[in-house]
């Protein structure tokens, strides 16, 4: 009886060993580094915010890895109608949605788009007139 029980026990345990040591870290880790990409962006569009021209254009490369743990994704940018600048980072094939507010610069200076992981090289643009 006791030795039906620990074959169970362990049998259980070595199904879900594998999703408790590799997927749910691996996922922790990929959040973490999604949030990292989303304060690169948000510090540049500070920056642009900061040194915007009256009349002029600000260009800037941003880099971002092709996938983070296997996983590629989608960087928008949105203002929504409003005066906070959003910066949303959607994972492909994990539920990962990470969004961030830049409260008040989207009045000066809206950047609207949005660039893929996978695209090869993203830049951030803003032409004032």
């Amino acid at each position: 009886m006791i030795s039906g029980i620990a074959i169970l026990f362990f049998s259980t345990v070595a199904l879900t060993a594998g999703m408790m040591l590799t997927d749910i870290p691996t996922d922790i880790a990929a959040t973490q580094q999604f949030n990292d990409i989303g304060n690169d962006i948000s510090t540049k569009l500070i920056m642009f915010y900061l040194i915007a021209p009256e009349n002029g254009t600000l260009n800037t490369s941003l880099t971002m890895p092709p996938a983070i743990g296997r996983h590629t994704y989608t960087v928008r940018m949105s203002t929504s109608g409003t005066t906070d600048q959003q910066v949303i980072i959607d994972a492909d094939d994990i539920d990962i949605n990470i969004s961030y507010t830049v409260n008040g610069i989207g009045a000066s200076i809206p950047i609207d788009g949005e660039t893929h992981s996978a695209s090869g090289r993203h830049r951030l643009c803003f032409v004032s007139k």
